[in-house]
């Protein structure tokens, strides 16, 4: 009877232990989020004579500004050098002061395969180099941009936030027109001089560490969080940003292997951020482990009654 008793004891076990192992391994992943996002530049800006301008209308997420210019016109536009953030269809100089969002169809669809993961899009950000003077040597040097999403888990949940703040190199070449050699390697030169050198900047934008997307496009991790059992990896790339030459690298002072675009002189030239999610389920320790743990828990009980029990007789 005590025998038939210890493997009754033991089935139990065994099954509560299945159980909690099978529960854990049917938790529901998320397959898409509603986002908004608000991206604008913020300070440091450098120099200070850098005209700011524009805000995000009805968000106040992030303090900065939606176009930043500089120089004094000396171009058939009679318009500065800018860098603008989701600007006006039609007009590259104005901004639209417009969040980026994207829901159901359009929203951030979760993925479990490189080879096979949808990007949502982000922001614009277009720089107008268009040629200027600059006597006072105020052109853009330097900036910040931050970019503030909020995620939205579709059939419910906690909204996950992501912030992360890039740092921008500039420069503003001097044109020479006429003298191509005088361009940094890898900058464009046309009837109007050299172009110009945007560099994004951030520990996150590290190519060593970077994830192919589709076999075509780099992805880099800037979150990750956890619901119910599964990890999600939120990952950053950008149409029209690539690595910079090392002449162009070295130009804006933004290290080696940078990440960035050029603009030829009194062009406009754009890149759009895109994100995408990544998840993986968090699979408990082997279910063998588990259930030898409760198993042997559960003998330790019993033994213990057994024992308890002859004392008691």
């Amino acid at each position: 009877m005590k025998t038939n008793n210890f493997v009754k004891q033991l089935a139990i076990g065994l099954g509560l232990s299945a159980a909690m192992v099978g529960s854990a391994s049917a938790a529901t992943m998320i397959t898409s989020f509603d986002y908004t996002q608000e991206f604008e530049w913020v300070e440091p800006i450098n120099p200070a004579g850098v005209v700011k301008e524009g805000a995000t209308s009805g968000v106040s997420d992030v303090d900065g500004y939606t176009k930043l210019s500089w120089g004094v016109p000396s171009n058939n536009f009679n318009l500065p050098s800018s860098l603008v953030i989701n600007p006006e269809a039609g007009d590259s100089t104005t901004p639209s002061n417009s969040l980026t969002s994207g829901s159901g169809a359009t929203g951030l669809q979760v993925s479990t395969d490189v080879n096979a993961t949808t990007f949502a899009l982000g922001p614009v950000v277009t720089h107008n180099n268009f040629v200027i003077t600059d006597p006072a040597n105020q052109s853009l040097q330097n900036t910040a941009a931050q970019d503030y999403v909020v995620l939205t888990p579709n059939g419910g949940g906690s909204d996950q936030i992501q912030e992360v703040t890039f740092g921008v190199s500039f420069t503003e070449t001097t044109n020479n027109p006429g003298n191509p050699g005088a361009c940094p390697a890898g900058v464009p030169f046309n009837g109007f001089g050299c172009g110009d050198i945007f560099a994004l900047t951030s520990d996150l934008l590290d190519l060593a560490t970077a994830q192919l997307f589709n076999g075509t496009t780099l992805g880099f991790l800037i979150d990750s969080f956890s619901v119910d059992g599964f990890t999600y990896d939120v990952y950053v790339a950008a149409l029209g940003l690539g690595p910079l030459s090392p002449g162009a690298c070295a130009a804006a002072d933004a290290g080696e292997n940078c990440i960035g675009f050029t603009t030829a002189e009194n062009e406009s030239n754009s890149f759009q951020l895109e994100f995408a999610i990544l998840a993986t389920e968090n699979i408990p320790e082997p279910a063998t482990l588990g259930l030898l743990a409760a198993s042997l828990l559960l003998m330790g009980l019993v033994r213990r009654r057994k024992v308890n029990g002859s004392l008691s007789a």
